[in-house]
């Protein structure tokens, strides 16, 4: 089942980015997103997620973006703060919305920040919160439908969810 959401998250982000505007209030970070909802579908092993990460973030960057590993690090270092934040917080809604915010602003502001450092971008704090709230929308919704969904099918075929 992890699998499935991986690729259909990923999937989907595609569609969406084709028919949603660069510059517009919606910036689906989908994938990201699969990232936190899979993780208790690997029962424990952590070196197992940290490979799918990896794995996920290369596929992203050959598809989504002309940058070689750069998602790659990105989505392990993503996939490291959902097991510390897993660990701390409880499997609910209120907290999957909470952590879906803290790692969408964190990958945000490292992303912005590495544009700027690289010349792409020059230094500006609207465009940086622009970027963040327009990710928060929607990436929150499909976050909290993603949950319902998945939980939904792991009652309904007896799938096991690890409690971290």
């Amino acid at each position: 089942m992890k699998v499935a959401i991986i690729i259909i998250s990923f999937i989907l982000e595609g569609i969406l980015s084709n028919y949603l505007p660069v510059n517009g209030i919606l910036a689906p970070l989908f994938t990201l997103v699969s990232l936190v909802i899979v993780y208790p579908y690997f029962n424990g092993n952590k070196r197992e997620y940290y490979k799918y990460a990896f794995f996920l973030g290369l596929i992203y960057d050959i598809v989504y973006t002309d940058t070689i590993i750069y998602y790659a690090f990105m989505f392990l270092l993503i996939s490291y703060m959902v097991t510390f934040l897993m660990r701390i917080l409880s499997d609910n809604y209120l907290n999957l919305v909470i952590i879906t915010v803290i790692l969408i602003v964190i990958f945000r502001i490292i992303t912005y920040f590495l544009m700027v450092i690289t010349g792409n971008l020059i230094f500006n704090y609207h465009t940086l919160l622009k970027g963040i709230y327009n990710s928060l929308l929607i990436n929150i919704i499909y976050a909290l439908l993603l949950l319902f969904i998945t939980d939904t099918i792991s009652k309904k075929f007896n799938i096991k969810k690890s409690s971290y």
